[in-house]
């Protein structure tokens, strides 16, 4: 099987060479342009000053969705290019990108409100060209009571069922990473870029330190660099000159309980009280993730926390939804906070109106800018910068390829996947020979696709590495030397919040398999008893 290893390489082999092109930041914008650009032939290096993933791209609501809200801001192009997208991401990640149905509940006393949701889904569907397939349709209150047990019965008039997708965000930037790596990219996290190079007053390389071990600043050249450091894109465009895009970061809280608290069979929107707006409840692997709030942030980028009155401002949603469950801040198994990269809008009145869309810009040094947008959009956003690097390397008479994304398979598949569920039934088969249970098989191949078999290989050649990593979950010590092998993972928190995303579905299980985590890192690594034990403490002291 062909795969593509993500191993970080030490930085002085980056020293002094040469690329196409240079993409600052590892969010799912920057994997999108570095695969695109990768996949056209052109030499690439993906720069990340943290993990990949670790800002925005690993803190959504975990969808793949047309922004069924957005229609009501008439913003229609964004909503036409995200319903469209999501058929595609559904056949290039078929273990990751998954179908599900979605619950607007309509009371009697918001007759208007319905009819203006069930508008909007007719929009929604016909831009999707899902008549026939999976249109929304009217349900009884009896159907909303099975799939959402337990929700207010008072009023409750029917519903609205329409269709989105949930997937792993961190999962599925890393794999798109993967993908720019199959196609010869170099990518490499914990590397801040700290400078730009110029020749000739244009941007032609960047000089970065390793965020975890500092040492010698390192040049590197490129004939373009590609700013996609979403929150961050003002600070970084600063280290060339004068920003010329705004970002207008916007905080979103999300929390995690378990799922027989609210055992739900499908998604639903719950309104959040006086302000209009409303929040997601999604199955989510074990658990159900609730969210998100939406309001303006002005803090440290790299220091966001979840306030005690956000998670209280969503339980006070859920519980007026579900008036019998009666959650508490006890309930919470995880929390997160991130931060929406939108695109500044003096006139939109409050974040929530601010457009999705995105923002692509040349700056007079050469510099490239792509900023704002959303994960269900990031493959067309990653074309279009593209489109615009292949233009600037062509005044150095370098071609660049077309644009072949939409047909380059997330997960190792080697062609469209047509009966998952037979698959899932040979991989349980092929698992349960090196005494990997069938709950564990089917969340590797949720997770990682065909690569799934990379990680049961491990098992099979170190038989200890089939142990589980906490007694409550399916996880196994082999996706921890998976993880460190094949990902880039060198920290606690890139194994167990973006990897494997157990600090946010059981933040306690995530501090308590901390130790044995560490001893198996700290044997693949070469850690110390010292570096250890401050890896574990520190990422006891992150968890949210």
């Amino acid at each position: 099987m062909e795969t593509s290893i993500l191993r970080r390489m030490p930085l002085s082999e980056l020293s002094g060479k040469h690329f196409d092109v240079i993409v600052v930041g590892g969010g799912i914008t920057g994997a999108g342009v570095a695969q695109d650009a990768a996949s056209r032939g052109l030499s690439v290096l993906l720069l990340e000053k943290g993990d990949f993933a670790s800002g925005t791209s690993s803190k959504s609501t975990k969808l793949i969705h047309g922004g069924l809200r957005y229609l009501a801001n008439l913003q229609f192009g964004v909503v036409y290019e995200s319903v469209t997208e999501r058929i595609v991401q559904e056949r290039i990640a078929p273990h990751m990108v998954h179908w599900l149905p979605f619950i607007i509940p309509c009371y009697r006393q918001n007759f208007f409100n319905n009819l203006k949701w069930e508008a909007g889904l007719w929009v929604y569907d016909g831009m999707a060209g899902l008549i026939g397939k999976r249109f929304h349709r009217r349900i009884k209150p009896g159907e909303i009571n099975s799939l959402c047990p337990g929700i207010r019965a008072q009023g409750l008039g029917g519903g609205l069922l329409y269709y989105d997708c949930r997937t792993d965000d961190a999962r599925h930037t890393l794999e798109v990473i993967r993908s720019a790596a199959q196609n010869g990219c170099l990518a490499r996290n914990y590397t801040e870029v700290v400078r730009f190079v110029r020749d000739r007053g244009a941007v032609r390389g960047v000089q970065v330190v390793d965020a975890l071990c500092g040492g010698d600043t390192v040049t590197i050249h490129g004939k373009v660099v590609v700013n996609a450091t979403g929150v961050w894109t003002q600070k970084t465009q600063e280290l060339s000159g004068k920003a010329n895009v705004s970002v207008a970061p916007a905080k979103g809280v999300h929390f995690t309980i378990k799922y027989d608290r609210l055992p739900l069979k499908a998604a639903l929107l719950v309104p959040t009280g006086a302000d209009g707006r409303f929040c997601f409840a999604v199955p989510w692997y074990d658990s159900v993730l609730i969210g998100t709030t939406d309001t303006p942030f002005r803090g440290d980028f790299d220091k966001l926390t979840v306030e005690d009155d956000e998670v209280q401002y969503i339980l006070d949603a859920v519980n007026e939804q579900f008036p019998g469950v009666k959650l508490t801040p006890a309930d919470v198994t995880g929390k997160f906070a991130g931060l929406r990269p939108l695109i500044s809008d003096s006139k939109a009145g409050g974040t929530t109106k601010v457009s999705r869309k995105h923002s692509l810009k040349l700056s007079e040094d050469g510099l490239i800018t792509i900023a704002g947008g959303k994960l269900t959009t990031y493959r067309p956003m990653a074309e279009e910068t593209v489109d615009l690097v292949a233009r600037q390397l062509r005044l150095d008479g370098i071609e660049a390829g077309k644009c072949v994304t939409e047909k380059l398979m997330l997960g190792g598949w080697e062609g469209e996947v047509r009966n998952m569920e037979e698959i899932k039934e040979v991989f349980r088969a092929m698992a349960s020979r090196v005494r990997i249970s069938g709950a564990t098989a089917d969340v590797l191949l949720q997770m990682y696709g065909r690569r799934a078999m990379e990680v049961v290989a491990l098992a099979s050649e170190y038989p200890e590495l089939a142990e589980s990593i906490s007694p409550s979950h399916p996880y196994i010590l082999a996706q921890v030397a998976y993880a460190v092998g094949y990902e880039s993972a060198v920290t606690l928190d890139d194994v167990l919040a973006r990897r494997i995303r157990l600090s946010i579905t059981d933040a306690e299980e995530a501090k308590a398999s901390a130790d044995k985590v560490s001893q198996l890192m700290a044997r693949l690594l070469g850690w110390d008893g010292v570096t250890r034990e401050r890896m574990v403490t520190e990422f006891v002291a992150s968890v949210l």
